[in-house]
C-alpha cells in the first residue's frame, strides 16, 4: 500500500544501508586532513571523490619522498623549478604544490624564497613539540591510546617531540612555566586532556607562551573555553549509528548503559534518536548512572537492571565506554547469559584490544592511532602554514564483531511465529 512501511529487519538494513553509510575512517589526504565520512557510490564502490583526487598527488609525493630517501636529490641540493619538475613529471603544478608542501612540512625539503627549494639533511629534526600528558594512568584514559599515534607521526614527520605531565609543568608559576616552554624551542603544544571548566592553571600557562596548542581528543565545550584548535567525536552521529546498526541486526528492544551526562546528550534528544531508528522507546531500556566512569559495582547494577528487572529485557545492549562494556560482559557471563544469542554487546571506543574478549567486542571506533597522527599533522600546519581551525570532527566507523554478528530477533516475533 503506498506509503506503509515495512518494519522487518531485512527491510530495515536495505533501507539503512541504502540512506545511511557508516562513518569510517578516511584515510589522511597527503596534507593531513581528514574526510569527514566515506560515501558508498555505484561508479566509485566506496571511494570518496576526495580520495580520488588525491590519488595522483598521493603517487606524486610518494615519488618524491623516494628520491629522496634514496639520494637521487642529496641533502643540500636544489630540486628542478616548480614548472620543470612538473613537465618532467607530466602533472600539473597544482597537483605538484601539495606534494611539496607536505615533504616541506615533513622536513625533507626547505622552501627559500628567491633561492628555490632544497633538501634537508634528515638527521636534523625540523620541528620541535611539547605533549603536556593527562596525569590519569587508568584504562579509561583515552590519551593512553592515542599517544602511540602522536609518536609515530612525530618519529614519521621528522619532528622532535618531548612530554610532560600536567603536574611537573604547573610546579613552577605560569609565567615561568611558559618562559621555560619557549626558550626550550617548543614551536607548538599538544595536550592530552578534555572536560575543562575554563579556569585551570594550565590554559594561563598555555596561552603565556603564544604558541600554537591542539587538544587532540575534547569537545566543542572546550573549544570555546580555551580557544584552542580542537579534534572531537561527534557523539550525537555516534550515538545515531549505534542505534541504527543495532536496528539492522534485527533488535528493537536496546538497553543503554551510559553515564547521566551521556557526553552532553539530553535524554529527549537520545529517544529522538531512538525513535528515528525504528526502536522501542521504553523508558526503562536507559539505564543512567551517577558514579565515576571507573564505578564497574554501577555498571554491573546498571546491566542487571536490565536484564532482570524489566519483564521484557533488552536483546541489545549499547555501552558508554569500553570500560562499561567490560563490566557488562563480567555481569552477563556470571548470570550465563550468552553473547550474542541472548544479548549483543556494542561499546563505544574501541580501544581496550576488544579482539581478545570473549567474544570479541563490537565496537564504535574512534581510531586513536588516526587521532594522534592527525593531531601531530595540524599542530605541523599550524606552526609552519599558520593555519587556524576552531574544530576538527574526527571521523568514527563501526567494527562488528562476534558480540553483535548473529542476528538477533524479539522474543515477541519468535512466539508469533510459533503460533
Amino acid at each position: 500500500m503506498k506509503g506503509s512501511w515495512d518494519n522487518s529487519p531485512a527491510a530495515k538494513a536495505e533501507f539503512f544501508f541504502k540512506k545511511n553509510d557508516f562513518f569510517v575512517f578516511a584515510p589522511l589526504d597527503i596534507r593531513g586532513y581528514l574526510d569527514d565520512t566515506c560515501k558508498r557510490n555505484k561508479d566509485t564502490w566506496g571511494i570518496p571523490e576526495k580520495m580520488m583526487q588525491a590519488t595522483k598527488q598521493e603517487r606524486i609525493y610518494q615519488l618524491l619522498k623516494e628520491r629522496i630517501e634514496r639520494e637521487v636529490y642529496a641533502p643540500g641540493c636544489c630540486l628542478p623549478k616548480e614548472v620543470e619538475l612538473a613537465a618532467e613529471l607530466g602533472i600539473a603544478r597544482k597537483t605538484l604544490r601539495p606534494a611539496l608542501e607536505q615533504l616541506a612540512m615533513e622536513g625533507l625539503i626547505e622552501r627559500i624564497k628567491g633561492k628555490g627549494t632544497f633538501v634537508r639533511d634528515k638527521s636534523v629534526p625540523h620541528t620541535k613539540i611539547l605533549v603536556i600528558l593527562h596525569d590519569s594512568r587508568s584504562i579509561t584514559n583515552p590519551f593512553l591510546y592515542i599517544l602511540p599515534g602522536i609518536q609515530l607521526a612525530a618519529e614519521q614527520l621528522n619532528t622532535a617531540m618531548e612530554s610532560c605531565s600536567t603536574a611537573s609543568l604547573l610546579s613552577r608559576t605560569p609565567d615561568e612555566a611558559a618562559e621555560r616552554i619557549v626558550a626550550d624551542g617548543f614551536q607548538g603544544i599538544l595536550v592530552c586532556a578534555s572536560n575543562f571548566n575554563g579556569d585551570e592553571p594550565i590554559i594561563g600557562v598555555l596561552r603565556k607562551t603564544k604558541l600554537p596548542v591542539v587538544l587532540p581528543h575534547a569537545n566543542r565545550r572546550d573549544q570555546r573555553l580555551t580557544g584552542f584548535c580542537t579534534l572531537g567525536t561527534d557523539y550525537r552521529g555516534v550515538l545515531r549509528d549505534g542505534l541504527r546498526y543495532l536496528a539492522t541486526q534485527g533488535h528493537v528492544r536496546v538497553g543503554n548503559i551510559t553515564l547521566n551526562n551521556m557526553r552532553g546528550i539530553g535524554t529527549e534528544e537520545y529517544f529522538d534518536f531512538v525513535r528515528e531508528a525504528g526502536l522501542d522507546d521504553d523508558p526503562g531500556l536507559l539505564a543512567m548512572t551517577n558514579s565515576s566512569s571507573e564505578d564497574g559495582e554501577a555498571v554491573r547494577k546498571a546491566a542487571r537492571h536490565l536484564m532482570e528487572d524489566l519483564a521484557d529485557p533488552p536483546t541489545a545492549l549499547f555501552c558508554f565506554s569500553d570500560f562499561f562494556a567490560l563490566q557488562t560482559y563480567e555481569y552477563l557471563h556470571e548470570k550465563n547469559i550468552r553473547i550474542p544469542d541472548d544479548a549483543a554487546v556494542l561499546s563505544i571506543g574501541g580501544q581496550i584490544g576488544c579482539n581478545f574478549l570473549n567474544p570479541p567486542l563490537s565496537a564504535i571506533d574512534f581510531g586513536s592511532l588516526d587521532i594522534g597522527r592527525s593531531a601531530v599533522r595540524i599542530l605541523l600546519e599550524m606552526i609552519h602554514d599558520k593555519r587556524q581551525v576552531p574544530f576538527i570532527v574526527t571521523p568514527h566507523r563501526i567494527t562488528e564483531r562476534a558480540s553483535t554478528r548473529k542476528m538477533i530477533y524479539q522474543r515477541n516475533h519468535l512466539k508469533e511465529m510459533s503460533i
